[in-house]
């Protein structure tokens, strides 16, 4: 005589990855690193309760405004800080900079350790790393923003 149980929970076969981290403040950090941080959190704890991206994006573009800076230098210094979070969560302008930035770095070499964290993390939530990805052919059916063909 055999016995079957059945079990109503589920049960997680893989990690799951955390979609948003919020930044953490250096020690080190400058007066501009720390009014931005500041703002951005006073921003992001008075905002209304939404989806969490949208409160993230809201934050930067209040600390923006605040701090009388671009919303992607806040948004660059604040990844600098750890601020880890979907694509959705970040102002158009960052992200361009960031794919453009990942674009060149086959040339330059100067990709900034924030950005190849950033979208490693994107890669592990399950979104593309960045917009103009390579394709499968080879590095000669790259994608450029900035050339165009007839």
């Amino acid at each position: 005589m055999s016995e079957t149980f059945v079990t109503t929970t589920p049960i997680r076969t893989s990690r799951q990855a955390t979609r948003i981290i919020l930044p953490c403040q250096p020690e080190n950090a400058g007066k501009i690193e720390r009014e931005i941080h500041l703002a951005f959190f006073k921003s992001f704890r008075e905002g209304p309760h939404r989806r969490m991206e949208t409160r993230i994006l809201t934050a930067i573009h209040r600390a923006a405004d605040v701090t009388d800076n671009s919303d992607a230098y806040v948004s660059r210094v604040l990844v600098d800080m750890g601020l880890m979070a979907p694509r959705l969560a970040y102002p158009g302008d960052f992200l361009d900079h960031v794919d453009a930035t990942l674009l060149r770095d086959r040339p330059l070499r100067t990709v900034p350790p924030s950005y190849l964290a950033l979208t490693a993390h994107w890669s592990a939530i399950g979104e593309d790393g960045y917009a103009l990805q390579e394709r499968a052919e080879g590095p000669e059916k790259r994608l450029y923003s900035f050339l165009t063909t007839a």
